[in-house]
């Protein structure tokens, strides 16, 4: 269970990391000038705000923390700054401080979206599969384009084990975003795991020929290939994996097996 929990967490944050929300609003903080006509935005509080997105994104995440703290200091109903801050924290790990932030982006900003999705990872961090799906729903409800609040109803959905509404939200978010990588990955995941290999291949293949230096793409297809008993072509997509990430010591180990199978059938 301990394992399955922290692969819920991998497979959130390597989807989320790159689903842009946190990039726009740091694109959002630091076109705002310090001198903004905004009557609801003083002008030093936007320049907190700003210097947290510069701190953030050089990696001090102290110091950001702060910075948006000092935001909201001056200014308690800026969305920006608890939007940023609830990021910050996300990423420290302090998710009982992340939700708190996130819920009152949503209390100040009821139609934001993003700010559902953003609550709904943290839950799935915290392990709390029902409470991310309903804030990714929520989102939906909002924006039904947001393609990462499909793949994170989708990989609380694996871990639960309810495999086809996984799939149905896997399936909605390739066709809103035919490249999604992550998402590509847990539907070839899924299909392997239900036998339907020949699918799996074609999703881990997708992967292939839009990133073709993939080396989990490669791994993936040298697995279900040997469950298939197809071993010259699970022998070359692993041979294939190690060019592009020789250190990996489970598509060696796979390698391995794949090369002695088709020995045997010598």
């Amino acid at each position: 269970m301990r394992r399955q929990r922290h692969q819920l967490l991998l497979a959130i944050l390597l989807a989320f990391t790159t689903a842009g929300c946190d990039k726009q609003t740091a694109e959002r903080s630091m076109s705002a000038s310090p001198t903004s006509d905004n009557a609801h935005v003083s002008p030093s509080a936007q320049d907190y705000n700003n210097l947290g997105v510069t701190y953030q994104q050089a990696g001090k995440l102290g110091e950001a923390a702060d910075a948006y703290r000092q935001a909201i200091e001056l200014v308690p109903t800026l969305v920006e700054a608890h939007h940023n801050l609830g990021t910050v924290y996300l990423i420290q790990g302090k998710l009982a401080e992340a939700i708190a932030a996130y819920k009152r982006v949503i209390q100040l900003s009821p139609d934001m979206a993003e700010a559902y999705v953003d609550l709904g990872r943290a839950y799935g961090f915290a392990g709390d599969l029902d409470g991310a799906i309903a804030e990714f729903e929520k989102a939906l409800t909002r924006d039904t384009t947001l393609v990462h609040a499909y793949y994170g109803i989708a990989v609380a959905y694996r871990h639960k084990r309810v495999l086809s509404k996984a799939m149905t939200a896997l399936e909605r978010a390739i066709t809103l975003k035919p490249d999604f990588t992550e998402a590509l990955l847990e539907l070839g995941y899924i299909y392997r795991e239900t036998g339907r290999f020949a699918e799996a291949v074609q999703a881990f293949s997708t992967i292939h020929r839009l990133h073709p230096q993939n080396a989990k793409a490669h791994h993936e297809l040298g697995i279900c290939y040997t469950q298939q008993g197809a071993y010259r072509e699970a022998i070359a997509a692993f041979e294939r994996a190690l060019q592009l990430s020789p250190a990996a010591i489970e598509t060696q180990n796979l390698l391995r097996v794949a090369r002695a199978r088709l020995e045997r059938e010598k």
